[in-house]
C-alpha cells in the first residue's frame, strides 16, 4: 500500500522526509512500498548532504571547463579551418556555464530570458549550461537541416530526455535506430492511422460530455470562477488510456493496491523531472544517487510501472456504454507483441505515449479557452461554426459529433493553430548529433554536440509573424499559411521525429473545445501579460487560469446565453 501525506501536497523537494518499508506481497511479483511525504524543516544532515553535493558539482564543473579550454586552444587551428564563422551567445567566458544557470534558476523568468537570448543572438548561438555546451538553432533554415535530416546519425535526443528516461525507460520518444524505426512504424499503423483515429471520435465525444457535465455541476452549485486544468488533465489521461487499453482511468485504478491515483503519480513524477531538469547536478546519475531524491525517484517509478503494468495484464472486456460505441482492447500490446516486441518494450512505449500525451493536450486546450475568453469575437466565430455542424444530421447525431464534421471547424482549427504558435506545449526540442552537421559552407556543428531548438524563438519571431505577440488566428489562413517555410511553425517537431500522434491531439482540441462552445459562453479576469509561464517540459501556468462560464439554452435550433 502507497500513503502519501498530504494527499494533495505540491512535493516541496528542499523540505522532504520520508519512510519507507519494503515488502515482497505484490501479485504481479512487484515490490511494494509504503512512502510517507511530510513538508518540514529538512534535517542539518540533509542540508549538509545537499550542499556538499554542490560543492561537488562546482568542483567538476570547473576541472571540467579547464580541460575543455585547454583541449580548445590546442584543436584551434584545426577548429578554424572548419568554421570561419564565430557563433555568439551569452556566457562567453570562463563562468559562463555558471552565469547561465543562474540566468535560468529562477523559473518564473527563465522563459522569457530564453526568448531574449533568442532574440538578441539571431539564427544561431552557443550556450554553456554547467558540463553542458548547447549550439541552438533559431532559423527556419537551420532547424530544417536539423530535423529534415534523414541521417539516423541525427536523430539521438539531447540531455534534457534524461529525465523522462527514468520513468519512460528506451521508448519512442528517445529511442533511435532499427528499435525506433520499427516501433514507430508499428505506432503509425496501427494507434495513429487515418481508420484508427476516425474511431477516436467515440472516445472524444464521451470526454468532452463529461468535462461539460463536471461544469454544469459546478455552476448549479453556485460557483461562478472555474478553474478546468484539472479537470482537463484528468479528461486527456482518460481519452489515451482509453485509446490504448480499450479502458479508463477508474476501471485500471480500481484493480490497483495504491491509494494514489494514477493521475496523481503522473502528477509528482513530473514535478520530480522538472526537479532534476532545473538543477543540473541532478542530471548526473552517480550524485543523484547519493541525493534523497534517488529514492523517490524510484518509488514513483514503481508506482508508474504497477499502475500501467495492471492495465496490460487486465484482459477483461468492458460492456459497451452506447449502442455505437466502439468495443477496444489494447491494440498497442497486441500488435507490438506482433512485431517480437518484448513485455518491458510494451511497457516502455505504453508509458511513453501516456506521459508525452496527456498534459500537453490538457494544457493547449486550457491556452486555448483562455484566448477564446480574451478574444470573445473570435469565441463568437468559432461557436457560430459549433452551432451549425449540430444542427447539422449528417455531421452531428444526436449530440455526437462525427470525424467530417471537424473539417467544418476551420476558424476554430486556426485558433487552435494560432494558441500554439503562441504556446507551444513543448517548448524545448534537442538532438544529440553522432555526425556532423553543416549548416553553411563555413559552419559545421561538429559530431557528439547538443543541438537545441527554443520553440517560441521560432513562433515568436516578427520578422515571420508581425505583431508576435498577439493573437491573429487569420495568420494560418491557407492564403498566409502558402509562402511560410514548413519549418517555421514547428509546435509538434518536424521532419522524420514530428509527434506521432500530433492528430489524435489537434482532433481532442477541436472536438473537446466544440463541446464547451455548444454548451457555454466563458470569459476571464486574468490577463495573458499578467500570467506567469513556468517551463515545466509543457509551458505551465503559475497559478491556474480562472474563467467565468455562462450556460446557454438551445432552444429551437437557436443558441441563446442564459441570463443569470
Amino acid at each position: 500500500m502507497y500513503h502519501f501525506s498530504p494527499a494533495h501536497t505540491p512535493l516541496l523537494f528542499s523540505k522532504i522526509r520520508w519512510s519507507v518499508v519494503y515488502n515482497q506481497t505484490s501479485p504481479i511479483r512487484m515490490e511494494t512500498y509504503s512512502l510517507v511525504v511530510a513538508v518540514a524543516v529538512p534535517a542539518a544532515h540533509n542540508i549538509n548532504i545537499q550542499n556538499g553535493l554542490i560543492i561537488c558539482f562546482i568542483t567538476v564543473l570547473f576541472v571540467y571547463y579547464y580541460d575543455f579550454l585547454r583541449k580548445s586552444k590546442r584543436n584551434k587551428g584545426l577548429e578554424d579551418k572548419t568554421n570561419k564563422r564565430i557563433i555568439p551567445g551569452p556566457g562567453q567566458h570562463f563562468l559562463g556555464a555558471v552565469a547561465n544557470i543562474l540566468a535560468l534558476r529562477d523559473e518564473t523568468k527563465a522563459l522569457k530570458v530564453l526568448e531574449k537570448w533568442a532574440e538578441r543572438y539571431g539564427p544561431v548561438f552557443q550556450l554553456n549550461f554547467g558540463p553542458y555546451n548547447v549550439t541552438a538553432l533559431n532559423s527556419p533554415e537551420y532547424v530544417q537541416k536539423l530535423l529534415g535530416s534523414k541521417d539516423t546519425n541525427h536523430l539521438g535526443k539531447g540531455f534534457i530526455y534524461k529525465p523522462l528516461q527514468a520513468f519512460w525507460n528506451d521508448g519512442i520518444l528517445t529511442s533511435k535506430g532499427d528499435k525506433w524505426k520499427s516501433r514507430r512504424r508499428v505506432l503509425e499503423k496501427h494507434m495513429f492511422s487515418f481508420k484508427t483515429l476516425v474511431s477516436y471520435m467515440d472516445i472524444f465525444n464521451e470526454q468532452g460530455d463529461t468535462v461539460v457535465q463536471a461544469i454544469e455541476k459546478r455552476l448549479n452549485e453556485g460557483k461562478e470562477e472555474e478553474e478546468v486544468g484539472q479537470l482537463l488533465l484528468s479528461t486527456t489521461l482518460n481519452a489515451i488510456t482509453k485509446a490504448i487499453f480499450g479502458k479508463s482511468l477508474a476501471d485500471f485504478d480500481s484493480v490497483t493496491s495504491s491509494n494514489l491515483s494514477f493521475l496523481e503519480v503522473m502528477r509528482r513524477s513530473k514535478e520530480l523531472m522538472i526537479k532534476r531538469l532545473l538543477t543540473p547536478y541532478l542530471l548526473n546519475d552517480f550524485i543523484l544517487s547519493l541525493h534523497p531524491l534517488s529514492k523517490l525517484q524510484g518509488l514513483l517509478n514503481e508506482l508508474n510501472r504497477k499502475h500501467v503494468m495492471t492495465a496490460i495484464l487486465d484482459e477483461s472486456v468492458k460492456p459497451l456504454n452506447n449502442p455505437g460505441e466502439q468495443r477496444r482492447d489494447n491494440v498497442l500490446k497486441r500488435e507490438l507483441a506482433a512485431v517480437g516486441v518484448p513485455f518491458e518494450g510494451i511497457l516502455e512505449e505504453t508509458q511513453t505515449l501516456i506521459g508525452a500525451g496527456f498534459d500537453t493536450t490538457a494544457h493547449s486546450i486550457d491556452f486555448l479557452l483562455f484566448f477564446l475568453a480574451l478574444n470573445p469575437h473570435h469565441q463568437k466565430i468559432c461557436r457560430d461554426e459549433v452551432d451549425v455542424i449540430y444542427e447539422d444530421v449528417d455531421l452531428c447525431t444526436t449530440g455526437a459529433l462525427k470525424f467530417q464534421a471537424l473539417s467544418k471547424l476551420t476558424h476554430l482549427e486556426m485558433c487552435v493553430y494560432e494558441t500554439l504558435r503562441l504556446l507551444p506545449a513543448v517548448f524545448m526540442i534537442m538532438r544529440k548529433i553522432d555526425a556532423p552537421l553543416q549548416l553553411e559552407e563555413d559552419l559545421t556543428i561538429p559530431a557528439g554536440s547538443q543541438v537545441s531548438i527554443f520553440v517560441p524563438g521560432l513562433h515568436k519571431n516578427p520578422k515571420y509573424f508581425p505583431d508576435p505577440n498577439k493573437f491573429i488566428p487569420e495568420r494560418f489562413s491557407p492564403e498566409q499559411c502558402k509562402n511560410r517555410h514548413p519549418y517555421l511553425y514547428i509546435p509538434f517537431a518536424a521532419g522524420l521525429r514530428k509527434c506521432v500522434g500530433f492528430k489524435f491531439a489537434i482532433m481532442e482540441m477541436l472536438s473537446l473545445t466544440a463541446k464547451l462552445l455548444r454548451s457555454f459562453e466563458w470569459e476571464t479576469t486574468d490577463r495573458f501579460e499578467d500570467v506567469v509561464f513556468l517551463p515545466h517540459l509543457t509551458y505551465t501556468p503559475q497559478t491556474p487560469i480562472k474563467f467565468l462560464f455562462k450556460k446557454r439554452l438551445i432552444t429551437n435550433n437557436l443558441s441563446h446565453v442564459a441570463k443569470k
